[in-house]
């Protein structure tokens, strides 16, 4: 279904703050706080908005080894290695992309010693073989909500 300019108002506001109350957002837009409800369970339901979360500054949590792996599988083993690779606490992001090797996906660790064992224990028995580990030096984000 498609989403009309209050819908996409709500959107904004929400990609900008996620905590924000839905009697904030009726109040900012001059509308109910039911009319605000029904339309986020609406795009909840339509699966439009997938959920709500914490931007967590993982550096404070000791984590300061991240690298970017670029890695090949064989097209039978995929579907079952992404989910495996999904349900890792590791690895926060895959990426099918364009090329040679055809997957990139990043991952965390305490360090970069413990980042490599990481990958041999886990990620390379999932039949991802061809691994070109990209460790990131420095990163700049930005998180929804900040200019």
């Amino acid at each position: 279904m498609g989403q009309d300019d209050l819908d996409q108002t709500i959107l904004r506001i929400l990609q900008g703050n996620g905590k924000i109350s839905i009697e904030e957002i009726a109040v900012m837009l001059d509308r109910s706080p039911s009319t605000i409800r029904d339309r986020v369970r609406r795009m909840e339901d339509e699966r439009l908005i997938l959920g709500y979360s914490t931007i967590v500054d993982q550096e404070r949590l000791e984590m300061d080894a991240e690298a970017i792996v670029l890695a090949d599988i064989d097209p039978e083993a995929e579907g079952k290695a992404i989910s495996a690779l999904m349900s890792l606490d590791s690895v926060s992001e895959v990426m099918k992309v364009t090329g040679e090797p055809r997957f990139m996906f990043r991952v965390r660790a305490a360090d970069r010693q413990e980042l490599l064992r990481y990958l041999d224990r886990h990620i390379r028995p999932l039949g991802f073989r061809r691994l070109d580990v990209r460790l990131v030096l420095e990163r700049t984000v930005r998180y929804p909500g900040f200019v």
